[in-house]
This record gives structure tokens, sequence and C-alpha cells, in this order.
């Protein structure tokens, strides 16, 4: 019966049923990656096409905002009478080039890369990169002369200019042109042969650039039209034969990209392990499939079989139950008699190297000895788990999870049975997870839980304790770093700072993040005044150095209050608290400062809390009102401009002056708000003013810091639709202090606006020379301290002379701010002083009351400045 067996052997369905089993999911796991790499190449498509259309719509809206912002410019000088009367005629050069009117600083200042005037039969007037050259325009242009003229002087409305490309010198240019009118009452039709302003805009490199970065386009630039690809998306400038164009990102490739080789990769981990599992099933089923023919072919060994397939049943029944890497079996005395093959793969021993040793000399734990722990199993039959630790081939440490129970035999036990689960990752995330817990996980500091601990552990024993000193740090100048550059510039700012903190600590000190940019140092055993503050200088010259983030330095400070135990009691939340009020404190007095808790900051703090809630409920009810201060020519007879000013209407305290609320708007972020409200509310004011009237605006130094002025402006203007050209906003020296480059930037963006900007409080600064000569200011407001004492015979009527001479070289419209007496009047007049504005003229008066004012000094300008002397006096 053996021999038969043997040469005709059973049928094995186990392994049938394996097989077809591992065909099923081979199908479905080709039949996923084909559906999911399709998935993914759709998306990438997508995403590319989105790509290609938002660079060709941002390309041309870019294009556009050039074209507005060029048409604006040319609009505020060709619609103007003085420009008619120089230019109409024969051209005025004085006037025009050598008093900067449309001279050198149309291309130094505006970029604009040519200027003429034109009539019928000539070129009247060329400038050319700065230089007044006698040149025709047919000479440098593409488009015919008669053309331009035509177009501009053909339109039904003579103020509207006209824009189009052409080659200039060579390369396209944006061509603005517009007919020279009065802005007067004369009709437009006795205009038709005027003369024309051209600008010319050569649209270089640079230029497209610095145009392409404000709609987030990458390289944009301009390109002949036979070599772009048809694939590329392009803005044609009409006849020219170039196209604007910019780089794609291609975002569906770069996501193919960063996603193809760990997809990859891992398709290939998951078929290796499906292949081995399936492998595995077909040895275990052949396996079983062998110990059945076995058993069949032998009787005579049927009992050692059946007592073998018991002992395989109850190893893999141990197996199943406890879901452990390998298994092992120990005798009576606790020597190795079995290790699985998992053994090997896990510790890196081979099975030999064990078989017949004790188990305690692999596997110790440090609570319970093994030996006693597994004895004690026989009396209770029953498995438990104990947690053991060992060393692996490599002399790492390792832990497991030990199963085990008693290998019974006719009711004695003759050894032990059991399972070992590999637990190092869990044991490791364990330790991982109550490392988070008390740590922040950016910076890697403790954080409050832990400072909670330390605080409470080092205050146990209260006056007993060595001092402890608690300073509470807010970082200056970090939330526009993370609005402006994003998280991760801000991430990197926060470890860099941490970095320092731990360096300019000892080591008996904690350094804690409580979250933002909110630190805590605890200085143990030092609490004196001089100790501190030489700590808190080290502290704050460490955190001034700029912070590189991709190669670009990033600039911070550091506010810091301060709380001591032996002098303001040993309760942490307290101590926490007072330097938290302290560090309030400091902020209000100028940053980049530290401060120690007095009991009357409470309160201090209380009052100014409480003005901060009152004044968001201000913005949200509307209780603030603008006021209105005219601005008039040197003889006090004509207003050309209004200053708004902002006050606020308080329930209670009634009407209170801008000093009073705007230092405390400016040390929260309650500037932006107020800001954005006070330009629209003047914008829409002003609508109803004559055109030739001026609106100023103040901007604070703090909206640079904490706002995007450019777009607020912008937002405002296009939602009023009040004119640019119209609009001027004064800037103070600080704006320029806080951040040379960055303002640079902001100013020349306003400008392309089409927006004027007056340089505020001139002469108070160290360095205002320097600011006229490097930024776009279009006038300047001397400061009213000097014009207070220019009648007494001080030097100071020689430094206003000297300003209004400075500002007059430079092309400048010069005010004197501050003016209470008609003697102030009167100097100003004979010093050529341009404007004047002060309570001689007007205090600042609601909006009614300046509506009468503005009606009264059009019908009757001498009548009204009589009227306005008497109320002052």
């Amino acid at each position: 019966m053996a021999v038969t067996a043997s040469a005709h052997p059973l049928p094995s369905p186990q392994r049938a049923v394996t097989r077809r089993l591992a065909i099923a999911v081979g199908a479905l796991f080709v039949a996923g990656v084909i559906a999911a790499v399709s998935a993914l190449l759709g998306i990438a498509n997508q995403l590319d096409e989105k790509d290609v259309e938002q660079n060709r719509f941002y390309s041309a809206r870019a294009l556009e905002n050039r074209i507005t912002t060029s048409k604006n410019y040319i609009t505020s000088y060709a619609y103007w009478t003085t420009a008619y009367e120089h230019l109409s005629g024969p051209v005025d050069t004085d006037w025009a080039y050598a008093e900067q009117n449309m001279g050198k600083t149309m291309f130094t200042s505006d970029g604009y890369d040519g200027v003429f005037v034109i009539d019928r039969n000539r070129t009247k007037y060329s400038v050319i990169r700065g230089q007044m050259v006698e040149t025709d325009l047919a000479e440098v242009l593409q488009v015919p002369a008669a053309e331009l003229l035509e177009q501009a002087l053909s339109q039904p409305d003579l103020t509207k200019p006209i824009a189009t490309y052409s080659l200039f010198e060579g390369w396209p240019a944006l061509i603005t042109a517009a007919p020279i009118i009065p802005n007067d009452e004369r009709p437009l039709d006795e205009l038709k042969n005027t003369s024309v302003l051209i600008f010319v805009d050569k649209l270089t490199p640079t230029k497209l650039r610095k145009i392409g970065s404000g709609y987030g386009l990458t390289n944009l630039t301009l390109a002949p039209d036979d070599s772009i690809q048809s694939t590329q998306p392009r803005v044609p400038l009409d006849s020219t034969g170039y196209s604007l164009i910019a780089d794609l990102q291609r975002p569906g490739q770069q996501l193919l990209w960063s996603l193809i080789p760990p997809l990859g990769a891992t398709l290939i981990v998951l078929m290796l392990l499906t292949a081995y599992f399936f492998r595995h099933a077909l040895r275990s089923s052949q396996y079983v499939d062998n110990s059945i023919e076995a058993m069949q072919a032998s009787n005579l060994a049927l009992e050692s079989a059946n007592h073998a397939l018991e002992a395989s049943e109850e190893r893999f029944r141990a197996v199943a139950e406890a879901a452990s890497d390998w298994i092992w079996e120990v005798d009576r005395d606790l020597l190795l008699t079995y290790l699985s093959a998992r053994f090997s793969e896990v510790t890196g021993y081979p099975q030999t190297l064990w078989l017949g040793q004790h188990i305690g000399e692999l596997l110790t734990c440090d609570t319970t000895p093994l030996e006693l722990w597994l004895r004690k199993l026989s009396e209770e039959t029953s498995s438990s788990d104990l947690r053991c630790t060992y060393r692996d081939h490599s002399g790492q440490p390792r832990h497991c999870r030990l199963s085990a129970r008693p290998i019974l035999h006719q009711h004695n036990v003759v050894g032990y049975r059991g399972t070992a689960s590999d637990i190092t990752d869990e044991v490791a995330a364990h330790a991982q997870i109550q490392h988070l817990s008390m740590h922040d996980a950016l910076t890697g500091l403790p954080n409050r839980n832990k400072l909670a601990r330390y605080l409470d552990e080092a205050l146990l024993l209260k006056e007993h304790a060595p001092p402890l000193s608690l300073l509470m740090i807010d970082l200056d100048n970090f939330k526009p770093i993370n609005d402006s550059l994003g998280h991760p510039a801000g991430d990197a700012v926060l470890q860099e700072v941490a970095v320092r903190l731990r360096e300019c600590t000892r080591e008996d000190d904690i350094v804690a993040r409580l979250g933002g940019d909110e630190f805590i140092v605890v200085l143990n055993g030092m609490d004196t005044h001089h100790e501190i503050d030489k700590f808190c200088t080290r502290l704050i010259g460490s955190l001034h150095q700029p912070v590189l983030f991709e190669e670009h330095p990033l600039h911070i400070g550091a506010s810091i209050g301060i709380a001591l135990s032996r002098r303001h009691g040993y309760v942490p939340s307290d101590l926490i608290r007072y330097a938290d009020i302290a560090l309030y404190q400091a902020k209000s007095d100028g940053k980049n400062t530290w401060c120690y808790f007095e009991a009357h900051m409470s309160d201090q703090i209380q009052t100014r809390r409480q003005m901060e809630d009152d004044m968001r409920h201000a913005l949200k009810h509307n209780e603030f009102i603008l006021h209105y201060q005219p601005r008039y020519k040197v003889d006090g007879k004509q207003i050309v401009s209004v200053e708004a000013l902002v006050r606020w209407q308080h329930p209670t305290k009634g009407l209170l002056g801008p000093d009073v609320f705007i230092p405390l708007a400016e040390q929260t972020d309650l500037i932006v708000p107020l800001g954005r409200w006070v330009l629209r509310e003047a914008c829409e004011t002003a609508l109803a003013w004559p055109e030739d009237v001026l609106l100023s605006v103040n901007l604070s130094p703090a909206q640079f810091a904490v706002s995007d002025v450019v777009e607020d402006v912008r937002e405002v203007l296009v939602a009023t639709r009040f004119p640019a050209s119209r609009l001027e906003l004064e800037i103070t020296e600080n704006v320029m202090l806080n951040d040379t480059d960055g303002a640079l930037t902001t100013m020349n963006a306003l400008k392309e606006l089409g927006v004027r900007l007056n340089m505020d409080d001139f002469g108070t600064g160290y360095s205002s020379l320097g600011y006229l000569r490097a930024y776009p200011f279009d006038g300047i407001k001397i400061d009213k301290r000097f014009i207070a004492s220019i009648s007494s015979g001080t030097n100071d009527r020689a430094v206003v002379q000297a300003i209004i001479g400075l500002g007059k070289a430079m092309g400048l419209t010069v005010t004197a701010e501050g003016v209470e007496t008609e003697e102030q009047l009167d100097i100003l007049g004979v010093d050529q002083c341009n404007e004047v504005q002060g309570y001689f003229m007007s205090r600042p008066i609601d909006k009614a009351a300046f509506a009468e004012l503005l009606q009264a000094s059009r019908l009757s300008p001498v009548s009204s400045i009589a009227t306005r002397k008497g109320r002052v006096t």
C-alpha cells in the first residue's frame, strides 16, 4: 500500500486553490495599477492645460495693466492748461526740459524711453532716454507719425489717450499718445489741430520681468513670432512681429516626476511581497499535502504521525493566537529546543547558535525573572505575555513581547512553547509620543506642558528654592516675514531663534516655546537687575543678527517681559501672567527692549486693552469720521488740495484727535482696517469736488510693515472709481528708515498706479535729502516747527529758504504746513513757497463745512480769505 501511494500520489486541491487565488489577485493588482496610472496621467494633463490658460491670461492682464497705467499717466500731463500754454504753439524748452516738467525725470524716474510733441507738420520736441535731441519721430518709430496724430485727434473725446505697439529703435515698445488740451472751460471742438504728446515705453527685459513678478509670471519676455513654439501661450503685439511669452510651470510634469519614482518603488515592493506570500502559501499547502500523504502511506507510523500532527497544529494555533514574529520552544530545563526560521531574520543569529542554550541567556526582563515567570505558568496552565529585551546580531538593543504556555504530556509539564513579537518600533514610537507631549515639534524646545512641570518642581520649596527669573520673549517683525514669504520662512526663523536662545543660556536654564513667536526663558539662580540686564542685552543682540533664508537675510527683533520669583511670588501661572503684562509694556515702549513687571502695569494694560476693544467696536459701528483741512496756493486764495484727517466720535469721551488713538492702532493690527477705511471714505467724498482739487491722505509706517499698501490703494481706486492722478499719499521718513529697499519697491509700485507721493514733516530727519534723491516723491511738506519761528529772527527762515530752493531745483512742489499768522504767509510768499496749509487759512473741518468753504472760495476768493482771517483772529 505504501508503494502504491508513493507511485500514484493523491491530487493536491490545496495547491490548486492557491494557484487560482494567486492568478485572480494578480489580475486585480494589474488592473488597479493600470487605473491608477491612467488617472495620474489625466490629472497631470489637466494641470498642464490649466497652467497654459493661466499663463496666457496673466500675461495679457500684465500688459493691460501697463497700458492703463501709461494712459493715466499721460493724461495727467496732456490734459493740463499749463502744458497747453507751453507746448501747443512753439515749444517752451526751458519749461519742458530745463524745469524738468517733461525732461530727464521722465526717463530716470518714470521709465519712459521717449517723449515727443508733434503736430501735423513736424516733430516739435524730442527727448530720448532723458536727453533732448533734434530727431524726427519717424526716424526712431515704425508707426507713421501722421497715423498716430490722426488717431489721437479723431476721437470724440480728446481727453482719452490712445495706445498702440510699434518698434522703437528696432525693439517693441508701448506707444501712448494724447492731444495736449487745457483742463478749463474751452470747447474741445476748437482744439482739433492741437499738438499731440507721445510717450514711448520700450518693453525691455528688465521692465517685463518686473511686470511679470507682480502676476506670478516667470521670465516674462518678448520673442519673435517665428521663433515661438506652437504649444507656447503668447500675447501678440499687433504688427511688431513679436509676442509676449512667459515660462510655463508645467505642474503636471512636476507632479509626474515627483510621484513616479516613489510609486514605482512601492509597486515593486508590493509585487515582491505578493510573490513572497504566495510562495509561502504554496509551500505551506505542499507541506500539508505531504503530511496527509505520509499519514495515508504508513499505518505503522500512525501514532508517531498523529503526535507530530498534534504538535504542529498546536504550534500553529499558538502562532495564530499570538500573531508573533518568531516561535520558540524550551524543555523542562528551559533549554531552547526549537526556533522558527523567522528568528534568524529578526535577530540576525543562525538558529543553531542558540539551540540547547538557556532561554534566559537570550532574553531578559527588568521587572521579573524570566524563569520565575515561566514556572508560574505551569501552576496556572494559561498563557501570558511578558515584555523582554535582547541584543541582535549587530549588538543593538531590541524589545519583544513574549507569549508562552506550558507543553503538557500526560498531564505533566515537559516544556514551554510560545512566540516573540518584535515591538522595538512600538516602544520607540511610544517614547517619541512621550517626547512630543513635552516638546515643541518644530523647534525641539520644551513646550508649555514641560515648562509647567519644571516650574512646579523648581518652585515647590518656595522661599527655600533657588531664585528664578522668567523672561517672556515675543519676536518683532515676525508676522510680516511669515505673511509675505510664507510658513517655510517663518519656520526657518523660529528654528534659528531656538538655537540662539539655547546658545545664550546655561545648562541649568530652560528655554520653552509657548506657540507662535512667543518663547520663555527661565534663568535659574539669577535675579539681580544687573545680571538680567546684561543677559537681555546679549540676547537681543544675538536675535538682531540676520537670519539667512534661501540666501536672503531676514531681520527680526525681540521684546522681553520679566517676572522674578522672589519678588512676584512662587505661583507659576502668576509669574507667566506678570511676564506677559511686562512684555506688553515693553512692546508699547517701542519694542526691541525689556521691561520688569511692576504692580501698576496691570491697570495700565487694562486701560490700553479697553481702548483697543473700543477701537474694534468703533470700526464695526462707524464711529470714525473724517475732517478736511485745505491746502492753498501761497497767496492764500485758491484751494489746490485737501488733507483728510481722521477723528473718533467716542460715545462717552466725545471727539478724540488722532494723537489719542493712532499710536495704539499702529502697535496693533487695527491700523490696517482703519487706514483702508480712511482712504475709501476720503475718495468717495472727494468725487463730489472739482477735478482740479487733489485729495491728500496720510499713510502710517505701520501700514507699510504689516499690509500690502499697493494692493490696498489699488482696490480702493477701482472700487470708488476715483482718478489716481487726483490722489496724493503723504509718507513720513520713518517708512524709509524701517525698510529702505522694501519702501523703494513699494513707492515705485504706487507711482505705477498713477498717484502722487508727498514727503511729510520734511527736515525733521537726518537723511531726508538722500531720500529725495533716491525715492520718487512729487512734493515735500516743510515741518511746522520751522514755520512757527520764521518771523522771530532765528535761523529757521534760512532753513525754510534752503528747503524751498532745494525742492524747486528737484522739480518738487513745496508746501509749508502750520501757517498760523498773516506775517508767516507773507514771508512764505516772498520766499516763493508753492503752497501753504494751516489754521490761518482754515482749521480741519467736517465734510459739510468744507463743501461750503470750497463753494465760497470758488465764488469769491477775496471775500473767502477775509472771512477766514476774521474768524481765526
